[in-house]
């Protein structure tokens, strides 16, 4: 699979509205056509999700569409 085929998550996994009370994962992602602008904004989403009891699985993913840059993390919840 070529880095243009990649397919990206939902919008943002972390509005509350689209996740399930009994998830065990979610993809939280952030975009920006800045790299650190998004790997700012993926780490302040991260850290929330970390007090709320989620683990962050592997390392974040990064993927460049040519405009903007977008890092993806999976996390998981016991």
């Amino acid at each position: 699979m070529r880095h243009s085929e990649i397919l990206l998550a939902r919008p943002c996994v972390v509005d509350e509205e689209q996740i399930d009370n009994d998830a065990k994962y979610i993809l939280v992602r952030s975009t920006s056509p800045v790299l650190a602008s998004a790997s700012n904004k993926l780490g302040t989403w991260v850290s929330m999700k970390i007090d709320e009891g989620w683990t962050p699985h592997g390392s974040p993913q990064i993927h460049y569409d040519g405009e903007k840059f977008h890092l993806i993390q999976a996390m998981t919840k016991a």
